[in-house]
């Protein structure tokens, strides 16, 4: 085994960046933004969708209540408290809070479409891509695997800018419309609805966002407070996630209702397009095809990839808005 250097002790599980998980600073009610500002990080630090990173956040403040007490043969976190407070949870949420009421005000600055449509648009992409997962979850290999695999990994890493919910809504409503029918055979309660109202809010986001124009100034400041404040919440979610990894590590179920589920999917969907391509390259040689999980259906051309065009307005760096 390598030699694994020692940690300073004020480094350690038990503090966010240098401040102590009970720190007066990040009690629930304290002064977040003040706490934030003092660590001098204003770099996105999100490297999934910031709507995922909330709600894993809240998910992982759920966790430490849930899992506080013992039960059974099973540990509770409150034998590390002394690294892990029991007010860790209430912490976490009021950063939270914080850091959503930053990221309403710099989307009021630099895109105030989002602000008004962006709720209803993430819905209907929501919605569109598990009933296109839902359908296509169907042990059959064809084009629209492909097709929705890459749909996935263009916008994986959007943010809450109307231009990427603009063109993530264009991508899901052209390959659910390509599908219509299935969808609704494989689910009577789909709304067909949906297909037409994405593409109508694409449109409105687009041109409310061509008459936006943020002062560059404000902008700044408001993105820099956002992202100071994600580094507190990224900071203490690993801190929790680390902490139940060692005291459940034995209970590896109860871990893992604290990893990310969606970099669980994300590295699930890594695998598969891995296996189709490595099954295409199998096909184009004369040689027997790898598994790929899904017995192939007729040979279809390869589907195009989104239009070139998001490339331009979708940013594929942070997932929240710098």
């Amino acid at each position: 085994m390598g030699h694994r250097p020692q940690r300073p002790l004020s480094q350690g599980l038990h503090t966010v960046d240098g401040l102590e998980l009970g720190d007066r600073r990040l009690q629930a009610g304290g002064d977040e933004q003040q706490a934030a500002a003092e660590l001098g990080r204003t770099d996105n630090p999100l490297n999934i969708p910031y709507d995922i990173a909330v709600r894993e956040a809240v998910a992982a403040a759920a966790f430490v209540k849930k899992y506080w007490e013992p039960e059974g043969d099973r540990p509770g976190l409150k034998r590390v408290k002394s690294r892990l407070p029991a007010s860790s949870s209430e912490e976490l949420l009021s950063i939270v809070h914080a850091v959503q009421e930053a990221q309403t005000r710099l989307l009021l600055i630099v895109d105030p479409a989002v602000a008004d449509l962006g709720e209803r648009a993430r819905f209907v992409v929501d919605e569109l891509e598990s009933a296109l997962e839902f359908l296509l979850d169907d042990d059959v290999d064809e084009p629209a695997d492909a097709q929705l695999a890459r749909i996935r990994e263009f916008h994986a890493q959007d943010g809450q800018r109307s231009s990427a919910l603009s063109q993530a809504l264009r991508d899901y409503a052209g390959l659910a419309e390509s599908l219509k029918d299935r969808l609704v055979e494989a689910d009577e309660a789909f709304d067909v609805g949906l297909i037409a109202e994405a593409r109508k809010l694409a449109e409105d986001l687009q041109r409310r966002a061509l008459e936006a124009a943020p002062e560059a100034g404000a902008s700044a400041a408001a993105a820099a407070t956002r992202n100071q404040l994600l580094h507190l919440m990224v900071a203490r979610v690993g801190a929790i996630r680390k902490t139940a990894a060692h005291v459940f590590r034995r209970h590896p179920e109860v871990a893992r209702e604290v990893t990310s589920a969606y970099e669980r999917r994300r590295r699930a969907a890594a695998r598969r397009e891995k296996a189709r391509k490595a099954a295409e390259a199998g096909q184009a040689s004369g040689k027997p095809a790898e598994a790929s999980g899904k017995p192939a259906a007729g040979a279809a051309p390869t589907p195009a990839a989104p239009a070139t065009a998001a490339q331009t307005t979708a940013a594929p760096a942070p997932a929240a808005t710098s």
